[in-house]
């Protein structure tokens, strides 16, 4: 197996942990260094805290996701020992001699092997529906819904929503959203719980942003309702309502759901064009994103993680790819522009590097010409009252300068759009600039479009430039 950088990076559970696993090779803290003769095994001794060195190895067998495994008392998986181990042959192979592992460890591989060709062969077992359970919840969600309904009415009758006594009875009632199996009415009202805190505030754009948010709960009464009892709007699909489910009723897919309602398509060549990670303080999460274009047909999905905030130990971070990967069969979300997508983990397959030039091509060719098809399908997507308030798309620039104090990127019909930051701390739109001035020739550009909300207009953050021979990102 090819191993690499990126590998061992997509195999740690978070950087602190690859890191760490850096140290121990600095401080040259392995021993018994050892690779087997078909080159699927590391074997090692790592020093740690207790008087035995600790014994780890790496299963390489899998190309994609390497599998290691250490006698330390870790909960992480891979430990930093198992990275370190690979951090170490990948700098020099040349220290580690000829070893074959124990027959244990040969046991576990032919397990692990076993368990993967009966999931594959074998039909799933049905689940069991618990009926009564789910009676109640929707019992529970209608109660919810009510409550809802009346906060809103309460809220936009008495006005001055933002004093300190109103936000203290919103934050409590947030909490009974999540009660109420209502987790996206419990983010919205923390949302306007926030922006009646932030200090700074010009009021005209807290009173519009704030009327966006009462507009999208007043919708998720209406709509939600509307799910409870399958009912779809004339303009609406079942793909766009099963989308709001998820947000507004709670429905958590598993990858059996989405692939028994068809959600799935098979063998996707991906290329991610960016990836980005933030704290979400109204869900309490981090959420990392890794925005992937179809080199098939040019759409801009998201493979998405989301991790609690206090919780971050205890779930991986999203992997991000700096290769083009292929994936047999991948489940797409239901929704509208940037469908979520998932894979069964280690099921992707990397391209080689030697093929990245290639891929590039493709990507820049994807790039829509214009940007007013992309504006239509994101002003269709703002139509509907629960969908994202944003969107990422995949357009070829013209050009991209100034304009007074603002920069703008043009079409070749001349179309502009404006390109602002979101960050304060950070300037994604000054990286623009210096990445246009090295790539001239039209380059294709990923940018988020969202809507600027006192001059209600449409603006691009812009996240990745690309020519046929180079890719550069522009975010942190």
């Amino acid at each position: 197996m090819p191993l690499t950088e990126d590998v061992i990076q997509r195999a740690a559970p978070d950087a602190g942990s690859l890191q760490n696993g850096r140290d121990l090779v600095r401080k040259k803290a392995f021993s018994t260094l050892g690779v087997s003769e078909d080159g699927t095994w590391l074997l090692g001794n790592c020093k740690g805290s207790g008087k035995e060195p600790y014994s780890v190895s790496v299963d390489l067998a899998n190309d994609s996701s390497p599998v290691g495994r250490c006698n330390c008392p870790s909960r992480k998986f891979p430990c930093k020992h198992a990275l370190g181990l690979m951090v170490a042959y990948l700098a020099n192979p040349g220290q580690f001699g000829k070893a074959e592992p124990p027959e244990d460890l040969v046991a576990k591989r032919e397990k692990q092997v076993a368990r993967a060709e009966k999931k594959t062969t074998e039909a799933p077992a049905p689940r069991k529906v618990n009926k009564a359970a789910q009676v109640k919840k929707a019992q529970a969600q209608r109660d919810g819904l009510d409550l809802l309904e009346k906060l809103l009415i309460d809220l936009v009758a008495a006005g001055q929503w933002f004093e300190e006594g109103r936000l203290d009875r919103l934050d409590r009632q947030a909490k009974q959203m999540a009660d109420s199996y209502l987790p996206g009415a419990r983010v919205m009202l923390r949302r306007l719980v926030l922006l009646g805190q932030e200090d700074g505030l010009p009021e005209e754009e807290r009173t519009a942003r704030a009327a966006d948010l009462i507009g999208h709960l007043w919708a998720t009464v209406q709509k939600g309702r509307n799910y409870l009892d399958d009912k779809l709007s004339a303009d609406e699909d079942q793909a766009e309502a099963e989308a709001v489910m998820e947000e507004v009723l709670g429905t958590v897919w598993q990858l059996a759901d989405l692939k028994e309602k068809g959600y799935t398509r098979q063998d996707l060549n991906l290329l991610e064009l960016a990836y980005e990670r933030f704290d979400d303080a109204a869900r309490a999460e981090r959420i990392e994103t890794s925005h992937l274009l179809d080199l098939g047909d040019g759409s801009v999905h998201a493979a998405i993680t989301y991790r609690p905030v206090k919780g971050l130990a205890k779930i991986a971070e999203q992997p991000s790819w700096m290769q083009p990967i292929t994936v047999l069969e991948v489940a797409v979300y239901p929704g509208f522009l940037n469908r979520r997508i998932r894979w069964e983990k280690g099921a992707e397959v990397v391209q080689p590097l030697e093929k990245k030039n290639l891929h590039l091509k493709q990507a820049h060719a994807l790039a829509a010409p214009e940007f007013e098809k992309v504006l239509a399908e994101f002003r269709k997507q703002l139509k509907h009252p629960l969908a994202p308030r944003e969107a990422v798309v995949w357009v070829r620039c013209q050009t991209v300068g100034k304009v007074g104090e603002r920069v703008v990127v043009e079409d070749a019909k001349g179309a502009r759009i404006e390109a602002v930051d979101r960050k304060k701390d950070y300037s994604n739109v000054a990286n623009l600039v210096r990445a246009a001035g090295e790539l001239r020739k039209q380059p294709a550009l990923l940018a988020r479009l969202f809507v600027l909300p006192l001059p209600n207009t449409i603006v691009a953050e812009p996240l990745a430039l690309l020519s046929p021979e180079k890719h550069l990102r522009l975010g942190l």
